[in-house]
């Protein structure tokens, strides 16, 4: 169920991708030769008017092929292919796609906001609130609504507290003094140490993978969208800080998952509810858009380069020289994620 699920979580998103290529391409004059979610081999297809419709058997991944993307050089294009249009508009039709993950995870995030409600966090308890599947606090066997009392003997009244002394327990067994309904009892639990970078320097801290209690507030619609586009802009940010530290090495490939990764966080978030599943399918969309612009020329950013390049120079890139790019650029995207989805098959078992 959790691979299933994962497939349609990235069928969908990738869907709205391709919808917004096909949308705007269909809106300034230019035909749509295929329409693919997943890569072949075809499972099936279907013919309506001009266009084909595709479910490919490779789920990762889908396509929306334009008449005259690729024309002979010298050759006049028809008025109806992607390069008889101005360069405005054929950067108009690539960004299409990106913008609509954006928009996607935007309105996912708004709904949320709204039918769900924004969490106010309440540390006056050092109450758990949520488990992280895996992580040692649900291994050990707390339950949500568990109040911890004491940790090592030390008495704890609120979260901090009770964070500070987590904290500082790194690969140490700690016993939990646990308030469950009426009952108290122990529990033992070793924090697993994680190393967190802040101003003054990397720190290791202990952690065990609890999530502090919430209030739900629902939001009306106005603010709700108006948190919805905080939110985006703070997912878009993280993506843009995470291409950042590891272009200038302070992240590394191993920081980086892929569609076994992917699978296994949509079936933990699905466990945790509909909220955080929302948020995770959310911060994917964002991510695929983000990812889309940057000017690789086999992505979306990369077209836009090229487009650009072509409407200073007056002229078009030679198919060689597009060419020549566009397969060195495959070959390194597809040793990115061979290497990454091995990495994630190895931290899977």
């Amino acid at each position: 169920m959790t691979v299933v699920l994962a497939i349609i979580v990235l069928g969908v998103i990738i869907f709205f991708h391709e919808l917004g290529h096909f949308l705007v391409a269909k809106f300034t004059g230019i035909r749509v030769v295929k329409f693919s979610i997943g890569f072949p081999p075809k499972l099936v297809s279907k013919k309506i008017g001009e266009t084909e419709y595709q479910i490919g058997a490779i789920p990762f991944g889908g396509f929306v092929r334009l008449a005259g993307e690729e024309h002979p050089e010298g050759e006049e294009p028809q008025h109806y292919e992607f390069l008889a249009k101005p360069p405005g508009i054929r950067i108009l039709v690539l960004l299409a796609g990106p913008i609509m993950n954006l928009l996607m995870g935007l309105i996912l995030v708004w709904t949320g906001f709204i039918f769900h409600g924004e969490s106010h966090p309440l540390f006056d308890k050092a109450k758990v609130g949520g488990l992280i599947p895996g992580m040692p606090a649900s291994e050990a066997g707390l339950m949500v609504g568990d109040v911890i009392l004491k940790v090592d003997g030390d008495t704890v009244s609120n979260w901090n507290e009770l964070s500070d002394e987590i904290h500082s327990k790194p690969d140490t067994t700690v016993v939990l003094v646990i308030l469950r309904k009426d009952s108290v009892f122990n529990l033992e639990c070793q924090p697993e140490s994680r190393k967190i970078s802040l101003e003054s320097g990397d720190t290791v801290f202990g952690m065990i993978g609890i999530i502090w209690t919430s209030e739900q507030t629902r939001l009306p619609a106005g603010s709700a969208f108006i948190r919805s586009i905080e939110a985006t802009y703070m997912f878009s940010g993280a993506v843009l800080g995470f291409i950042w530290s590891l272009i200038i090495g302070e992240s590394s490939l191993k920081d980086i998952g892929g569609p076994v990764m992917i699978t296994r966080m949509t079936g933990e978030t699905a466990k945790m509810g509909l909220w955080p599943l929302l948020l995770f399918v959310a911060a994917l969309a964002i991510n695929l858009g983000i990812l889309n612009l940057l000017p690789f020329p086999v992505l979306d950013g990369g077209q836009i380069v090229f487009t650009v390049i072509e409407a200073i120079r007056k002229k078009r890139i030679s198919d060689r020289v597009r060419s020549i790019f566009q397969q060195v650029s495959m070959l390194l995207l597809l040793g990115l994620m061979a290497i990454v989805t091995i990495k994630d098959v190895i931290d899977l078992f």
